[in-house]
């Protein structure tokens, strides 16, 4: 489990991996997490793992649902080392800091092939129809939020949410399925949104 340990701001900052007693986690996962001190969040629902081309540094990033966050967590690594012990975790998107007001219970998470990081929303009241966000680099350095965090998509339909989403091999066409449709077609629904290159 990840457990803060020099926090610089809402549960972010230096971090390490504690080991659960898998015994006691198969049992209650919630009272291991808490008997070893590990740092709660409301509701991860996705992870993502975005590999540097730079250092080859990998990033995993979480949407956290129910505070309207999407965290970065630095999985680095010692020269050589293989045991991931240390982490740092900073808020890569978050409502009302990098992102608009009305981004709301991000939960799944795809990259495209230039690091970008689409986001679709699963809001549990939904009166206004759900989005897909996309946040673009950090702004100039390690541990930074995104520089931008624009919509890309919305779903006017109100019963509706955008789920699984993905990208194809190539990384520019995004697949999102749509489930929980109302109206006069409730039929779940997949649709691709073909990214077109212009010469």
């Amino acid at each position: 489990m990840l457990k803060v340990v020099s926090p610089t701001a809402d549960r972010t900052g230096e971090a390490t991996w504690v080991p659960l007693n898998t015994a006691a986690a198969a049992l209650d996962s919630d009272a291991e997490a808490t008997r070893v001190g590990a740092t709660g969040y409301g509701r991860p629902e996705d992870v993502e793992i975005f590999t540097s081309t730079g250092n080859g540094g990998q990033t995993l990033y979480v949407s956290i649902t129910s505070e309207s966050r999407v965290l970065g967590v630095d999985l680095r690594e010692p020269q050589g080392g293989r045991d991931h012990a240390t982490a740092f975790v900073y808020d890569y998107v978050r409502a009302g800091v990098n992102a608009p007001a009305d981004f709301f219970s991000p939960d799944n998470l795809a990259l495209d092939k230039a690091g970008d990081l689409y986001i679709a929303e699963d809001p549990s009241v939904n009166s206004v129809g759900a989005d897909i966000w996309v946040a673009t680099g950090g702004n100039g350095g390690q541990h930074q939020p995104a520089s931008s965090t624009v919509r890309f998509a919305s779903l006017p339909d109100c019963a509706a949410e955008p789920t699984g989403i993905y990208f194809d091999k190539r990384g520019w066409g995004l697949f999102v399925h749509v489930q929980h449709r109302g109206g006069p077609d409730p039929r779940d629904l997949a649709v691709k949104i073909e990214r077109v290159e212009y010469p």
